[in-house]
């Protein structure tokens, strides 16, 4: 018999906001979800910016995990972090960029001046993966053009992280495997994965609809990937044109973790006195880093 695949519609936030993966902290606090983790993913959030309005991203901590910025469409992205300030790299349309913060960092992303003034509509995947048994912190950027692209019939696939479709991108992590990926199908379209069986994901659809396996993917839903899934199917539904999709999965973790939210952005950790000793060191460290780089601070924010 068919497995029953478990599909995921998003939870708004605000207007322009959804979340898919990750829920409220230890103190109630953040957005109700369904779905709180894909071990080793924490959080997913994909968001539609209008950037002729003010920038809702500020300067914030992480900790105990990796955040990973894909831009699939549209725009130009400008980066700071309290490690080496201002990034001389941008990410690029196509491009990653992320912050492995096994320790604690402060880090900040806006669209650059040029993307602002073309007021226009930019597609956000924020990837959020576990990393509370790693201990080194740095920021990678990684351009489009070094992102392997691997081209089959009416398929397309950007393999923006781990070994995918024979082809090796950047691996963040010491202790276990990943694999992240863009896929586009033109119409008509079907391409067949081979997904690690130790591994746990998702499929999000970001465009279109989808066939995946036995389960049809509507845009903006997501379905959580299986043991059942390590040989996926996929068919684009979509009969007037593409279909796009990601697809994110990685070795778990297999332990337990909390979640602190705090100064615009959150921190994870094995036990709830861990964080909390956490986060009032970074609150005392906050002060500093506003005096650092005010201009990334409006005055109603904290």
């Amino acid at each position: 018999m068919a497995r029953s695949h478990q599909i995921i519609n998003p939870t708004k936030m605000g207007d322009d906001a959804l979340r898919l993966i990750g829920t409220t902290d230890i103190d109630g606090n953040g957005t109700s979800h369904e779905i709180a983790d894909v071990d080793p993913i924490v959080l997913f959030d994909f968001v539609d910016i209008d950037t002729s309005a003010e920038s809702p991203f500020r300067p914030h901590p992480h900790v105990g995990l990796t955040a990973m910025s894909f831009l699939p469409a549209g725009g130009t992205w400008m980066a700071w972090d309290s490690l080496e300030g201002d990034s001389a790299q941008h990410l690029e349309t196509g491009g990653l960029y992320y912050v492995h913060a096994g320790r604690p960092a402060f880090h900040h992303e806006y669209p650059s001046p040029v993307t602002v003034a073309a007021a226009m509509k930019v597609e956000f995947v924020q990837l959020v993966w576990n990393a509370t048994d790693e201990e080194d912190v740095r920021t990678v950027v990684v351009q489009p053009n070094d992102v392997p692209v691997v081209m089959s019939e009416r398929c397309s696939v950007r393999v923006l992280a781990g070994d995918f479709c024979g082809v090796s991108a950047t691996q963040p992590f010491t202790h276990r495997k990943i694999i992240y990926a863009y896929v586009q199908l033109d119409q008509g379209g079907r391409k067949s994965f081979a997904i690690p069986p130790a591994m746990r994901g998702m499929l999000f659809v970001i465009e279109g609809r989808l066939r995946a396996n036995e389960a049809a993917v509507e845009a903006r839903q997501m379905m959580i990937l299986g043991e059942e899934d390590a040989a996926l199917a996929t068919t684009n539904l979509n009969a007037d044109g593409v279909t796009r999709f990601i697809i994110a999965a990685g070795e778990p973790v297999n332990k337990p973790f909390h979640k602190l939210l705090g100064l615009g952005g959150f921190i994870i950790g094995e036990t709830e006195d861990e964080l909390r000793r956490t986060m009032a060191e970074l609150t005392a460290a906050a002060e500093q880093v506003k005096q650092e780089v005010p201009q990334y601070f409006p005055a109603r924010h904290w």
